[in-house]
């Protein structure tokens, strides 16, 4: 069956639960722009839920998709509860015909991970990761609880548990840390080698020309994750991951499918919200207030409505909806541009390069230039 949308979806990041049991200073949800998660349920009804699983199956036939991965999101999903979260897996599993199969992840602070929670995780194959900023000092200048107290040690302590239980290892998949410039790379490369995590994936603040990344330390953005890539390549270990910089050698042997925040490529993510919303990435709403709401939702629409929106159209297109200069750039197939939030100015929409332009320039040209050398040194005809 033909379709407006350029390219399927199958990744759904599902707002399962719109509220927190943290209040973090840089978080886009509840501490930028946006303020709609005030009318928002806290949690995703019954109802919802059964409406969500059904368009996601006739998505799926629709495109002949063997397979979806559903990331569910929050605020916290925890918080949803053990025995609900787990009922609401088993419910879309029913929903869903056997032959896609769903791939279950979890994106969470760690704050209430128990025995328990891994137990019932690792029942349903379900991953999970956790959000650590590095170190304490800096975790805890951000990663704060509503009493205003640091979260660092009971994230440490969900890591711990992770690691101990004996079936720990096979959900916890990674974690992720937002870019400060103010920690030494290599102090926050020792630390991810001290947690003994196989998945160490970075974000950049979000940010855009209206509102500019903090400034911190000596470094710029660019540069600190130069060095810290040339500690990760360097080390050339299979079983270390950094899905940034993956993404990026991605892009550069040709892969056709990005991610949202890198590459220029077509795109595959939509996002649900706790009351059926269809929306862009959720990372939008660090740009304006109400920014995200399409006027689509699961009870109404099929989620190939969402292709009539511009910002999800752009996604989907890749680098063909980028402003002129980011089209004229050398780097375009390995960059997209940057994250399209990031490009956002309040004068000229997103028709202008990544906020991080520079920062990205400097980091794609120097993977490029050393992946360049390793296949020269091994015999092979590559373009520097």
């Amino acid at each position: 069956m033909s379709s407006n949308l350029p390219h399927p979806c199958k990744t759904f990041v599902v707002k399962v639960v719109s509220r927190c049991n943290l209040n973090c200073s840089y978080c886009y949800m509840y501490n930028l722009k946006d303020r709609t998660w005030r009318d928002q349920p806290g949690i995703m009804s019954a109802g919802v839920r059964d409406h969500f699983a059904a368009k996601v199956d006739a998505h799926a036939a629709r495109h002949g998709l063997s397979g979806v991965h559903i990331i569910l999101h929050g605020g916290e999903p925890l918080l949803m509860g053990r025995v609900r979260l787990i009922d609401w897996i088993e419910r879309v599993r029913s929903i869903i015909r056997p032959a896609v199969d769903i791939r279950f992840s979890i994106q969470s602070n760690g704050i209430l991970i128990d025995e328990d929670w891994i137990d019932a995780l690792a029942a349903q194959g379900v991953r999970i990761g956790l959000s650590l900023d590095g170190p304490r000092r800096f975790h805890d200048a951000h990663r704060l609880d509503h009493k205003g107290l640091g979260s660092f040690d009971r994230v440490m302590d969900a890591i711990g548990l992770l690691r101990s239980h004996p079936r720990g290892p096979e959900i916890f998949s990674t974690v992720m840390a937002v870019v400060d410039p103010s920690v030494d790379p290599s102090e926050m490369f020792d630390f991810w080698q001290e947690i003994d995590v196989p998945g160490f994936d970075l974000s950049l603040p979000h940010a855009n020309w209206s509102s500019p990344p903090p400034v911190k330390g000596d470094r710029s953005y660019g540069a600190w994750m130069v060095e810290f890539f040339d500690l990760w390549f360097d080390q050339n270990r299979p079983d270390r991951s950094v899905r940034y910089f993956e993404n990026i050698l991605r892009m550069i042997f040709g892969f056709p499918i990005s991610t949202d925040n890198i590459g220029g490529r077509p795109v595959d993510v939509i996002v649900v919200e706790t009351d059926g919303s269809i929306e862009p990435t959720d990372a939008f709403k660090s740009c304006f207030d109400g920014i995200t709401k399409l006027g689509l939702s699961v009870q109404n629409n099929a989620f190939d409505d969402v292709s009539a929106n511009p910002f999800v159209r752009d996604f989907q297109v890749g680098a063909k909806a980028l402003c002129r200069r980011c089209k004229r750039c050398d780097i375009v197939n390995e960059c997209g541009g940057g994250y399209m939030p990031h490009r956002y100015d309040e004068a000229t929409g997103f028709a202008n390069p990544s906020v991080y332009c520079s920062d990205l320039m400097l980091l794609i040209n120097h993977i490029r230039g050393r992946v360049c050398r390793v296949l020269q040194h091994e015999g092979l005809m590559v373009e520097a």
